[in-house]
């Protein structure tokens, strides 16, 4: 009930959007071009994150800080996953990654934007907590409105 209350207030405009905890991780607009859309069960059909609006060779930075557990290819294009200090992580791809494997922190520079995701180019940020997806969009920043589904 209370998470509804804040929505809806949020959308009256009334208090503002949480404050993003993570880094946007291209320069420039800060756009979803194709939105999460959680699967119906685990390996259902879905969107396992936010495709933001970049163009290829745009330079990516880590959103967060964190452990990269994986940089490499994986089927046709570049991945790149971070692990948080919560022991989340968070992938994004297609990139061309700079770094392989260490520490790095939010606003480092951690590759460029290549091509295979998007048509035109951009850059898909997942979010896995507990093995579960979750959209990033509340760690970015990004303000949702409610949308009031019917009852049944």
């Amino acid at each position: 009930m209370r998470t509804a209350l804040v929505a809806l207030l949020m959308a009256m405009g009334l208090i503002a959007p949480p404050a993003p905890t993570w880094h946007w991780p291209i320069s420039g607009e800060q756009r979803v071009v194709r939105d999460f859309l959680a699967p119906s069960s685990p390996w259902g059909a879905g969107h396992r994150g936010l495709d933001l609006a970049a163009r290829v060779g745009s330079t990516v930075t880590a959103p967060v800080s964190g452990q990269v557990r994986f940089s490499g290819r994986v089927v046709d294009r570049g991945v790149l996953t971070i692990e948080t200090s919560e022991g989340w992580l968070v992938s994004m791809e297609p990139i061309d990654a700079t770094v392989l494997l260490g520490r790095v922190r939010a606003g480092q520079k951690v590759g460029v934007v290549s091509s295979g995701h998007c048509r035109g180019g951009c850059l898909h940020v997942g979010l896995r907590i507990n093995g579960e997806y979750r959209s990033p969009a509340r760690e970015l920043g990004i303000l949702r409105r409610a949308v009031l589904q019917p009852l049944n």
